[in-house]
């Protein structure tokens, strides 16, 4: 009686998940990132995505995910509801397949990392925790099927830049520490298991060799390292859970040194990015810190039952410190509020007003298309590119440089051809009319409309 109240309480839990999770899926308004990804996705063919990639630095599954949608004419809001069935089963495997206290699962499913987040706005990250999850759902039987184990990590290479390390850990961990024990004598698993071992390590090999292959290269310019306190702070709070997670292997004297290397490796390489790729961190990439160490725990309770109930207490706590140390309950609260309050983007907000109010005028300048390329969906309006002299959709294959934009802004006077035309900006610009002006939106992104005198 007791497992049939429990599968209630959680059935209940997941159907009110689920009904949140599609409220604010349908509030939410794509905004530069989400649109950015379906309109390459659309435009570009597949070979054209992987060289492209490089500039992005992101692997192209999300892109391949959306593709027969996208290639459709499909509407974007098919991305978030790709990214909402993602979360749903990931939501669904982490309440029915693990081992985790029933009252943290409903307390964790109502916060990080299941709801609006990964679930409304639709990007790779989403990713992360559907294969994450289904890895430890696995973790505890991965002897019993290592190929299609490893297939899992594999796939999980092809997610983002910010996997790599939970990656690395889960392959030291099994596929290349069961290879050094067969090399010097000393495995336990079978010739089958060994063979399918070998085979996965292949596979996550050539995943991790064509990405790494296909993202070297020019960056976007927008990928920059900076030192500031915020980002400092992440890189300390990263350390302290790599010290806590020792702590933790202490007491269990190393019984679970692989989950605890897993773990490590994942941060570790968090804190290599931060410090000399890309330093910014976003409330998507912060939430992937608590979201290893759930993972982590998942781990242990799964292949440790005896030691786990003993520490069950401990994992809790870390779980809980890794939020906290990190905000996220707060930040991700105030973002609900504000994506139900207000225009996540305003793009669609000058969409609406070019499309009732300027009726004759076919073509229209915009300054900048990282941005403006939010607008795409919402207008049948030609948005042309006076960066990249082409149309909107055709500047996607360009990297975004701030200081070249500003440049093209100061020259608009010098081009005769953009007289008498309307100009969509981000950038407040003296000297002309102003026409309208969005709402703010959480993004900070206002667009500004101009007309530009004859």
């Amino acid at each position: 009686m007791k497992l049939s109240k429990d599968k209630t309480v959680l059935t209940i839990s997941f159907v009110l998940f689920l009904i949140i999770n599609a409220y604010l899926v349908v509030i939410h308004e794509p905004w530069r990132d989400e649109i950015h990804a379906w309109l390459i996705t659309k435009e570009m063919s597949i070979p054209e995505m992987i060289l492209f990639s490089r500039y992005e630095a992101h692997p192209i599954l999300w892109n391949l995910i959306i593709y027969p949608f996208a290639k459709s004419g499909a509407s974007p809001y098919w991305m978030h509801v790709i990214s909402y069935l993602l979360v749903a089963v990931s939501a669904w495997l982490f309440l029915f397949k693990t081992g985790i206290n029933k009252i943290v699962k409903v307390m964790t499913l109502f916060t990080i990392p299941f709801v609006y987040t990964y679930s409304s706005i639709a990007r790779d990250y989403c990713l992360i925790l559907f294969f994450g999850m289904i890895i430890c759902v696995m973790y505890k039987n991965r002897y019993e099927r290592p190929v299609l184990y490893s297939l899992m990590v594999s796939l999980l290479v092809f997610t983002h830049a910010m996997a790599w390390g939970f990656v690395a850990g889960i392959t030291i961990t099994f596929n290349i520490y069961e290879i050094i024990l067969k090399l010097f004598g000393k495995s336990k698993v079978s010739k089958k298991q060994f063979l399918g071992i070998v085979a996965g390590f292949v596979l996550i090999m050539l995943s991790s060799i064509f990405v790494i292959v296909t993202l070297y290269g020019e960056r976007s310019t927008v990928l920059s390292v900076f030192q500031d306190t915020y980002t400092n702070n992440v890189i300390i709070s990263l350390i302290v859970l790599i010290l806590l997670s020792l702590v933790l292997l202490l007491f269990c004297k190393g019984a679970i040194w692989k989950e605890c290397v897993i773990l490590g490796t994942a941060y570790l390489f968090m804190i290599l990015v931060y410090k000399t790729v890309y330093s910014y961190v976003f409330f998507q990439r912060l939430m992937l810190i608590p979201m290893c160490i759930l993972f982590f725990m998942i781990m242990v309770l799964e292949d440790h039952a005896g030691i786990a109930s003993k520490l069950k207490k401990y994992f809790y706590t870390l779980f809980i410190v890794s939020m906290l140390m990190n905000m996220c309950i707060v930040e991700l609260v105030l973002s609900v509020i504000k994506d139900v309050r207000y225009n996540y983007s305003s793009a669609q907000e000058m969409a609406e007003y070019i499309n009732e109010n300027l009726p004759e005028e076919d073509l229209l300048l915009v300054d900048m298309g990282i941005y403006a390329q939010t607008i795409v969906p919402y207008t049948d309006k030609t948005l042309y590119d006076i960066r990249y002299k082409a149309n909107i959709v055709d500047s996607l294959y360009h990297v975004f440089d701030e200081d070249e934009v500003l440049a093209c802004i100061q020259d608009i006077p010098n081009h005769d051809e953009y007289k008498g035309k309307y100009l969509i900006s981000i950038y407040a610009i003296r000297g002309n009319k102003e026409i309208y002006v969005t709402s703010d939106s959480i993004t900070g992104e206002t667009f500004y409309l101009y007309y530009l005198q004859e």
